[in-house]
């Protein structure tokens, strides 16, 4: 796998993208732990439309330095890097899958739903056998899916219209 200056530049603009995303949040305590509702999950959705499966590099990437820098959430870098780079690779190859390239909104709808999903079962998994246990992992996707809701309701009316507006802009052969 070949890794060119641009790619490099564009992984990296997208993962500052995802941390901004991450860091625009809402701050919510369930269960007697801290949770969040954020836009990184919207980030990833649109990074997944401009770049493809690289999007879990940044999503890992950008959310889990979102974890690193804030003391509340520092036990959660690798379970985000796992979980966030998953969900960035899995929407953005549906979005790039038979040669749509970000390019279709059936492909990125589908494609954010299942990266949705990754998210919500990867989060809850980590909530309930490492952190938190059953009960407040269950409390936790609450807050798992309101972000997911947030980022499809966002995502899916800007994905086309980005997608065209970058068109020439970002892109490069994978």
């Amino acid at each position: 796998m070949k890794f060119s200056t641009k790619r490099i530049v564009l992984i990296g603009v997208m993962a500052a993208i995802c941390f901004v995303g991450t860091y625009i949040h809402v701050p919510v305590a369930l269960g007697g732990s801290n949770s969040m509702i954020h836009l990184g999950t919207t980030a990833i959705f649109i990074t997944a439309v401009l770049i493809g499966p690289d999007a879990g590099i940044s999503a890992g990437i950008g959310c889990a330095l979102y974890d690193a820098l804030d003391p509340t959430f520092a036990a959660w870098i690798i379970p985000t890097l796992i979980v966030k780079g998953l969900t960035g690779y899995i929407a953005g190859k549906i979005a790039f899958e038979n040669n749509k390239n970000g390019g279709n909104l059936l492909y990125n709808v589908i494609g954010f739903i299942a990266g949705g999903v990754v998210s919500l079962l990867g989060y809850f998994a980590f909530d309930w056998l490492v952190f938190v246990g059953l009960q407040t992992a269950i409390l936790h996707l609450l807050t798992s899916v309101g972000t997911t809701g947030i980022g499809l309701i966002i995502a899916i009316p800007l994905s086309i219209a980005i997608k065209k507006a970058t068109t020439g802009i970002i892109q490069f052969n994978n």
